[in-house]
């Protein structure tokens, strides 16, 4: 093989495997977010381990036994991880005024508040 074939070979398969990293990196542990939010619950599946808040929020429960506890209508605080299409619960617990840090959850605003 001559030089400059194999320079070419050389370039063509970096720029290859290059544009192939780049791909995986978009997926990758950079496109996960944490977060809370604190809302009232619409809806409580126990046997999908899911909870959705008035404002849509889905979120799921690694452990059943974390939704035990809770009822549909309850005001509550939910620490969440989301990686890819996913809001993996972290831990929630009943939520008060002083949760909200002075923000109302969605259920509670007013149409002036918007």
């Amino acid at each position: 093989m001559s030089r400059l074939a194999t320079v070419t070979l050389s370039i063509a398969l970096g720029l290859v495997l290059g544009a192939g990293v780049g791909v995986a990196r978009a997926d990758g542990p950079g496109a996960a977010y944490a977060g809370e939010e604190i809302g009232t619950i619409r809806f409580l599946d126990r046997a999908l381990n899911l909870v959705v808040l008035a404002g849509g929020d889905e979120f799921y429960a690694t452990d059943q036994r974390m939704l035990s506890n809770l009822t549909v209508g309850e005001l509550v605080k939910v620490d969440f991880t989301h990686d890819s299409d996913r809001s993996i619960i972290n831990f929630i617990e009943p939520a008060t005024a002083d949760s909200a840090d002075g923000v109302l959850p969605d259920s509670e605003m007013g149409p002036q508040d918007h």
